[in-house]
């Protein structure tokens, strides 16, 4: 099913994570317990087609439901997470919540794609990709509806160990995101060495498409790119109306940001899906 939506502004605090907190005073022991304890949620942000804004797909997003704090984004512990090797636990925890979540729309009628973030880094831990895989197996929905996004984290050139978890992950059927393109050093490489089925041109070419040819030059050779590999392509950081017509025109047909739909929790996208209107918190 293929469900138009479109915005409504609203002032929760589900929308507004805390950003401001200082990363230096989250501690791992504290971020170690928070996982323990469920804290951290799987908040879910829409990937559209541009021109009849149907829902094609959700981005799975971490928050941090603090009990002192409130609701708290990423940048505050990413950071510290990465430090003390406990993005796996993370991703695991996302994995858990998102393939349940999507299981249930699903058996509502809402087949959508989930996407997880993924560094090449993760891969390089044999551990991890067994879990992993373990885990995938156990999904009953086809994997060709589950994708992970994969970060510019890695060296410029992926290892052997890198290259066969991948190759390991697409024999499942999963589908494999070049995320942020154009903003790491080992973008083109990446498509080279890896087979991936989607590129994520980043939100800061997007941010400048109105008044930059350099940048508008860059957001169409990546859609000429795209269709020359004969992979998809998704725009990030789409904010305004005037963007999304001009990566319209370009010929880009799937976008993402606030423009249409801020990431929130699975209940706000499931209630703006069963709503009369098909409206979705923004």
């Amino acid at each position: 099913m293929r469900t138009a939506f479109c915005i409504i502004n609203t002032d929760s605090d589900l929308n507004r994570p805390d950003t401001q907190l200082k990363t230096d005073t989250v501690q791992a022991q504290e971020i170690r317990k928070g996982l323990r304890q469920g804290e951290f949620k799987a908040f879910l942000q829409p990937k559209f087609d541009l021109n009849s804004n149907a829902l094609l797909s959700v981005e799975v997003l971490a928050r941090w439901k603090h009990p002192d704090h409130g609701l708290l984004a990423p940048a505050v512990f990413i950071p510290t997470m990465f430090r003390e090797n406990l993005l796996d636990d993370l991703l695991h925890n996302l994995l858990q919540q998102g393939l349940a979540h999507q299981i249930v729309l699903h058996d509502k009628g809402h087949r959508f794609g989930f996407a997880f973030n993924l560094s090449l880094s993760q891969l390089s831990n044999t551990n991890f990709l067994e879990k992993l895989i373990s885990r995938l197996e156990k999904h009953p929905l086809p994997l060709a509806s589950v994708t992970f996004e994969i970060t510019e984290d890695g060296p410029t050139i992926a290892d052997e160990v890198c290259i066969k978890s991948v190759i390991r992950l697409r024999q499942l059927g999963v589908r494999l995101s070049l995320d942020d393109y154009g903003t790491g050093q080992s973008s083109l490489f990446r498509l080279c060495q890896l087979p991936f089925d989607e590129i994520k041109l980043a939100g800061e070419f997007t941010r400048q498409i109105l008044s930059s040819s350099k940048h508008r030059s860059i957001a169409r050779t990546t859609v000429m790119l795209a269709r020359e590999l004969g992979i998809q392509l998704v725009v990030e950081g789409i904010e305004t109306e005037e963007q999304r017509c001009c990566l319209s025109e370009m010929g880009v047909r799937i976008g993402q940001g606030y423009y249409c739909a801020r990431p929130m929790p699975f209940e706000s996208l499931l209630a703006g899906l069963t709503s009369r209107n098909n409206n979705f918190a923004a």
